[in-house]
């Protein structure tokens, strides 16, 4: 073997059926007992099946074929691929390239090309959906089927095609194959279940790919709340793979949301919602890149390894900055670059700070020695150091051996070769005659460099003596992002075995010293009015802490966070309330344990702070007073509206008035609920001006005192038709907020009684909307005991304790998204709009049938549909 080589290993990844469905389509992806091997499923899959009717779909036969047609084209003396196929023990897919650097490398991309993995993904159907089931519906899934490569199954078996197959009463959709083309296809057979089978009207919104993740927020977290909010299925394009190791790099383009619910109306104020949040998330016009750019260059190898097991942490990292990562047309012949794009400066460098942080969790070791001539089973001893293990990518040229692999897996051959030295004498002839050097490399982050070299070197110079100066240890510059961490341990020519042994020894432990420095830390926010408290006089406190537990505690201010990119930058915050973070706790990896005993006590002197509990033990002399103002969840949904989406105002009011205002994240903090309480807490008078600062944000409302209660209520209005006449209309057109909750007060003579709210900026349209509510409530069984401007008491101060509210799970409504722009005004004249909604009003209540009107626009929608698929469908169906 006197030509390169390369060996990786591949996961393999099987499906396995034997019961007949309902519907099964036939792309050809399914193989029958001759087309597989029984030695590649494990016994306890093939034992739940009746193998004369077993089927497979895996990624081993795609692989196979690509290897077949390399070896054909390329065999030489030289050139040729091994493929070590899965066993029932090591379910990994070795291969080994052997051959010239060209063909090495070129087929090592064509496999890589071939390599998928397959999954299934379940929809539930309603067995009266499964009822609806027409020859027209099995014929567009077969047509699916083909169009995105995956086979799709309806049964009423529930499985999971690796053994467990039981009958169900329900009936389920499958797809199989390719897990990316799963994605796609599954968002075009929801909508056909929904259109053909719940029947839904549907409508799309074209969007560029770049944007999708900061229209949808963090988690996509807006997006769920509109589907929660307006009964709005909103089914999202898949964008996960744009970073791929097995697929070419393609152009940013438009992609398409779907919307489908029961009612045309719906639809309507979703879509208006998302192209309001469209048109503020779009970049400036006078900005001339459009959005926020930032390249990110990462090793090939690295890339590779990355984009192959590491795809649910980019999709992480993406959904957590609001930013879109895809893999560059161009590359280097050593690197890969990948674009980062977001609409702030901060969450872009945030984002590739992450990424360049992937690059960190894999080492490169490096065997240096002159090559010798080829021995017998040297590749199969290098095939068998990467077998067993699925990151590693081993090497082999006229330099010697080089590792690349995940940081354990790395450590891992390290002491196989340690155990291989002292127990057989293959590798040691391999490497014994000449000169050798070991060399470990390992990326960490640019602002962790001081800290892992310590003062002068101090920490580096510390692990050299305890290592009698032996092994050597360089740090080198690798991008704006990242410096490699070089650790070299020397041997001379003709040594022992034992001397060699000891090298591979000593390097394993100059990286375990050197990792226990490297930095572990932890990011967390607390409220800056507290902050002098807790550090004490003159830093006492936190001194102190910092002393105890042998870690390094900084505080920053609002305006210079710890995330902050730039100085002094206010970035908006949209959508849902993110606290930057401004306390880092930091220490390295071998006091770890400590970290969190720290938070613990950080986090009781904020809460001593919260009872004012502790001015005696620690000294303070700070006394923080407090206000809470009642928030009406549709006051925040305005408020927030009016804001354009960005919660930044409230981080002012905190600066403006050096108070924290326990603003609910979402709208989901309000728990179901209709009002929350906020808790202000400021020194002096700094929460009082504050909690006024705050009511002179919100709108004014109008009450309707009903005469019964809130179920009565809904027992005498249909809820639906309530909010079709009533809360939507209000919405698109009045920009007004209509909430219907019990009222705290009972009447003598009416008994319980429940209150229809109506908000509004707009006095005009709050007017407008009164005038209409009453002529409608005329018309229904219910009695209006009146209605007046809403007057309460918004404010209460409080000298004693306030406790914290309790925080839901970070949710972001979007049904604050659905007024129109100012221009409604303009649009719709007063008049006019006074009486289009009654005239609408008394059309709806004398239909029983108000949907016709959608009937002829529905049918025209999904004619286009079916016509021209998800991916191609170009006009509104409204």
């Amino acid at each position: 073997m006197d030509s390169g080589l390369i060996v990786f290993s591949l996961e393999y990844t099987c499906l396995v059926n034997s019961d007949r469905g309902i519907f099964e389509s036939n792309i050809g992806l399914w193989k029958n007992q001759l087309e597989w091997s029984s030695a590649l499923i494990p016994y306890n899959v093939l034992d739940r099946h009746s193998h004369e009717s077993i089927r497979v779909i895996d990624n081993m036969s795609e692989i196979r074929r690509t290897a077949q047609m390399l070896n054909h084209n390329g065999i030489s003396d030289t050139n040729h691929i091994k493929l070590i196929e899965p066993q029932l023990g090591n379910q990994l897919i070795t291969i080994s390239i052997n051959g010239s650097d060209t063909f090495v490398n070129n087929s090592k991309s064509e496999l890589l090309k071939a390599f998928k993995r397959v999954s299934y993904a379940k929809l539930d159907l309603a067995r009266a959906d499964s009822e609806r089931i027409t020859p027209e519906f099995l014929q567009l899934l077969d047509s699916a089927a083909l169009r995105f490569g995956v086979e799709i199954l309806i049964s009423d078996y529930d499985t999971n095609f690796h053994g467990f197959s039981a009958k169900s009463h329900s009936v389920f959709i499958y797809l199989l194959g390719d897990i990316n083309q799963i994605k796609r296809a599954e968002i075009h057979v929801s909508v056909l279940v929904d259109t053909l089978l719940n029947r839904h009207f549907v409508d799309r919104l074209q969007i560029p790919m770049s944007t999708l993740p900061s229209l949808g927020g963090c988690g996509m977290s807006n997006l769920v709340e509109l589907m929660r909010e307006l009964n709005v299925k909103v089914h999202l394009p898949y964008f996960a793979d744009q970073i791929s190791a097995c697929q070419k790099a393609k152009e940013s383009k438009m992609m398409s949301i779907w919307l489908t619910s029961k009612r045309m109306s719906e639809i309507s104020l979703a879509k208006e919602a998302l192209l309001d949040l469209h048109l503020i998330r779009e970049p400036p016009s006078d900005r001339e890149s459009g959005l926020f750019t930032q390249e990110v260059e990462v090793s090939k190898a690295k890339f590779e390894l990355i984009a192959l097991y590491n795809q649910q942490n980019i999709h992480s990292i993406m959904l957590k900055h609001d930013t879109c990562a895809r893999k560059a047309l161009y590359r280097g012949s050593q690197t890969q670059t990948i674009i980062v794009q977001g609409q702030t400066a901060t969450s872009v460098q945030a984002a590739a700070t992450d990424l360049n942080a992937l690059s960190c969790l894999f080492y490169q070791l490096d065997i240096k020695f002159t090559r010798r001539p080829s021995m017998p089973d040297l590749e199969l001893y290098l095939i068998s150091l990467v077998n067993f293990r699925k990151t590693c990518v081993l090497s082999y040229n006229d330099q010697g051996i080089s590792l690349i692999g995940n940081r354990a897996e790395i450590r891992a051959v390290l002491k196989e070769l340690v155990s291989d030295l002292e127990n057989h004498l293959f590798f040691f002839r391999m490497v014994n005659d000449k000169e050798l050097e070991l060399c470990v490399k390992m990326e960490v982050a640019n602002d962790q460099k001081e800290f892992v070299s310590g003062k002068k070197n101090g920490k580096i110079m510390k692990i050299l003596s305890l290592l009698c100066n032996v092994p050597s240890i360089h740090f080198q510059r690798l991008n704006d992002f990242n410096f490699t961490i070089c650790l070299r341990v020397p041997v001379k020519a003709g040594i022992k075995n034992r001397q060699v042994s000891t090298a591979f020894g000593l390097l394993v432990r100059t990286m375990c010293l050197l990792e226990l420095e490297f930095p572990a830390e932890v990011r967390f926010n607390i409220p800056e009015v507290f902050h002098k408290s807790i550090i004490g006089n003159a830093g006492s406190i936190i001194q102190s802490i910092m002393k105890k537990y042998n870690v390094f505690i900084q505080f920053s201010r609002n305006e210079t966070t710890l995330d902050s990119a730039s100085p002094n930058a206010k970035d908006p915050i949209f959508f849902n309330l993110k606290r930057r973070n401004n306390v880092l706790i930091k220490c390295p990896m071998k006091n770890l344990k400590n970290i969190m005993l720290v938070k613990y006590e950080i986090d009781q002197l904020v809460q001593q702070c919260w009872q004012n509990t502790s001015f005696t033990s620690n000294g303070m002399s700070v006394v923080y007073y407090g206000a809470q103002v009642r928030l009406l969840k549709s006051h925040f949904i305005l408020l927030i509206r009016k804001m354009n989406f960005d919660l930044q105002f409230v981080m002012d009011l905190e600066t403006n008035f050096n108070a924290h205002v326990d603003f609910p994240k979402t709208v989901g903090d309000f728990e179901g609920g209709s009002t929350y309480l906020i808790n202000i807490k400021g020194n002096d008078n700094n929460a009082r001006l504050c909690a006024e600062k705050l009511a002179s944000l919100l709108p004014k409302s109008t009450e309707f005192e009903i005469a019964c209660g809130r179920k009565v209520f809904a027992d005498c209005i249909d809820p639906q038709d309530f909010r079709e006449i009533i809360i939507l209309p209000f919405k698109l057109i009045l920009e007004t907020e209509t909430s219907v909750e019990d009222s705290v007060s009972t009447s003598p003579e009416h008994g319980n009684i429940c209150r229809i709210i109506l908000s509004s900026y707009s006095d005009n349209f709050r007017d407008i909307a009164t005038s209409q509510l009453t002529k409608y409530l005329m018309l229904t069984d219910v009695k209006v005991l009146g209605n007046r401007d809403l007057d309460y008491t918004l404010i209460t101060f409080v000298d004693g304790v306030i406790s914290l509210t309790k925080q839901s799970p970070r949710k972001i409504s979007l049904k604050i998204a659905s007024q129109v722009a100012s221009e409604t005004t303009s649009r719709f004249p007063t008049e006019s709009v006074s009486v289009t909604i009654f005239e609408c009003f008394q059309k709806r209540l004398a239909s029983e049938n108000h949907k016709k009107a959608f009937k002829s626009d529905y049918q025209s929608a999904l004619g286009k549909f079916y016509q021209a698929g998800p991916s191609s469908y170009n006009h509104s169906s409204r």
